[in-house]
């Protein structure tokens, strides 16, 4: 008998085997990818929706100390500004016909640059605030009082109290009042700065771009600016807003064509726009158009269209609550309006006797359910 085996010696390396490799399947990988994707979609909104959460509450702060701001203002400046009860003004509009206030809403009491031609430029609510707060250099408000009375040409020239006199080589104003705001907690930007786009009518809408651009505005967490309407606490309840303007600079009427309006859409229009046609767009800070058709391109914000030829009865028809009027209309009138509800309800703004603060929040659109602002909430 024969025995066919092999042995090694004791101690002796044992016999290589094949070697053996392991590798994913095109199952697995396809797998764990699907795994990766599906975690990043789910995770990837709720952290962008926490991070609109945080700069939501951060915007609420600053609206917060803008508020105390305009307290401290009214303390201290109430008595010349009695047409807007103490509070900043707001003002871009023209004069209003037959307005006993046109005096004093626009004389003596514009601090920015004198523009070209001795014309007054267009500047918007938005850059009243923090001029008005913090003074147009950023060193503080120059109260009328402490300008001499003597000298009546400069009381007459508020653009001239926060610059240099060159015979004297001095503020013309040195005395100035505490901030209201501080400029080193409040974030500001130039409006050239602002994110997104300008309108593309800007010729329209900021005609003195050149001596303005460089004015600041305050801005929320988002980067764009808040918006600042003064009301006219002379306004009528027969003219809650007003309506756009014609080339002669004087207003249409509208539904609400009796007395002086609480709120001028025009203090910000060009943030806003002024209606629904591509030129009548306003900043475009990142909000995408919504069409409506083949042709026709709703705009950007959605307090855009004044509002003020909308009778009571036509403020409930889904095609009008895109704007200024709506957006601002007294949430109990509103909640009372009927089909049947006559044309001549008298109409009142939210604030009527304080002023509106809106952020846009972050879909970038003025007008809309996530804005940060300073009025009631709407009843359930």
């Amino acid at each position: 008998m024969t025995f066919n085996y092999s042995c090694r010696p004791i101690g002796g390396p044992r016999p290589r085997r094949g070697a053996r490799t392991t590798a994913f399947s095109l199952v697995e990988l396809l797998t764990v990818i699907f795994i990766i994707s599906l975690l990043i979609g789910i995770l990837i909104p709720s952290i962008n929706s926490a991070r609109n959460t945080a700069k939501k509450a951060t915007t609420s702060k600053v609206l917060t100390s803008v508020r105390v701001g305009m307290e401290m203002f009214k303390n201290d400046n109430g008595t010349d500004f009695r047409l807007t009860n103490g509070y900043p003004p707001s003002f871009q509009h023209p004069p209003i016909p037959d307005y006993a206030g046109n005096d004093v809403l626009h004389e003596g009491r514009f601090p920015f640059p004198r523009g070209t031609a001795d014309t007054k430029p267009v500047v918007y609510g938005a850059h009243w605030l923090p001029a008005m707060l913090m003074g147009v250099d950023n060193l503080g408000y120059v109260k009328r009082s402490a300008v001499p009375r003597s000298t009546q040409d400069l009381r007459r020239s508020p653009w001239l109290w926060y610059e240099v006199d060159p015979n004297a080589e001095t503020l013309y104003v040195p005395q100035r009042q505490p901030f209201y705001l501080d400029p080193g907690n409040t974030r500001t930007k130039a409006t050239k700065d602002l994110p997104g786009r300008p309108p593309e009518q800007q010729d329209k809408f900021f005609p003195n771009w050149e001596e303005m651009n460089t004015l600041p505005v305050v801005v929320d967490a988002f980067d764009q600016p808040i918006l600042y309407y003064a009301a006219n606490t002379h306004g009528k309840v027969t003219n809650m807003v007003e309506g756009l303007r014609e080339e002669n600079r004087e207003y249409t009427g509208g539904a609400q064509q009796e007395g002086v309006p609480f709120y001028f859409h025009q203090d910000n229009i060009g943030f806003t726009g002024s209606g629904v046609s591509k030129d009548e767009r306003g900043w475009n800070f990142g909000g995408r158009l919504r069409r409506t058709g083949e042709e026709e391109i709703k705009l950007l914000h959605a307090i855009a269209v004044s509002g003020a030829d909308l009778t009571p009865d036509r403020f409930i028809l889904a095609d009008n609550r895109e704007t200024f009027a709506r957006y601002i209309v007294d949430r109990k009138t509103y909640q009372s309006i009927g089909q049947n509800t006559s044309p001549n309800l008298p109409l009142r703004p939210v604030n009527a006797d304080t002023y509106l603060l809106i952020s846009a929040g972050p879909d970038g659109l003025y007008g809309n359910n996530d804005d940060v602002n300073n009025m009631p909430a709407w009843p359930d």
